[in-house]
């Protein structure tokens, strides 16, 4: 009878385990970011001004983003476009819209280290987009 019990544990065990879970259960991505850098942008010219980078985007655990585009408006910075849209994750890779004109939704890896995420899109792999927490 123990090693029918430990049997049936240890095969509950290891299939309520999984390799992508993270400490917590929830995605790194989950929170408010701000783009703060762009490294060989897709699109020529587009650099991030100081305005440009309080520009942000929310993941939220229901899949759904919120992201502010701002940019200088008669001289003050101010927020130009609001973006309510939809987050996914397959395979380790991320799909959703980045809150600057021409960029709308792409999809790319993220490397997270502490309060930074770097994203690499797979369409532009020599361009990385920095986000801060």
């Amino acid at each position: 009878m123990k090693k029918l019990f430990l049997m049936l544990f240890s095969i509950a065990l290891l299939t309520s385990c999984s390799e992508d879970d993270d400490a917590n259960g929830e995605d790194q991505i989950l929170g408010l970011w701000y783009a703060v850098e762009i490294t060989n942008p897709p699109i020529p010219g587009l650099v991030l001004s100081e305005c440009n980078q309080n520009s942000n985007i929310t993941f939220n655990s229901d899949s759904s983003t919120y992201s502010e585009f701002h940019t200088v408006v008669e001289g003050e910075c101010e927020i130009e476009d609001t973006t309510e849209s939809t987050w996914s994750k397959s395979n380790e890779i991320y799909t959703f819209t980045i809150p600057f004109e021409g960029l709308g939704q792409v999809n790319g890896t993220a490397r997270f280290e502490g309060d930074t995420f770097i994203f690499t899109p797979i369409g532009s792999p020599d361009t990385s987009i920095v986000f801060e927490r």
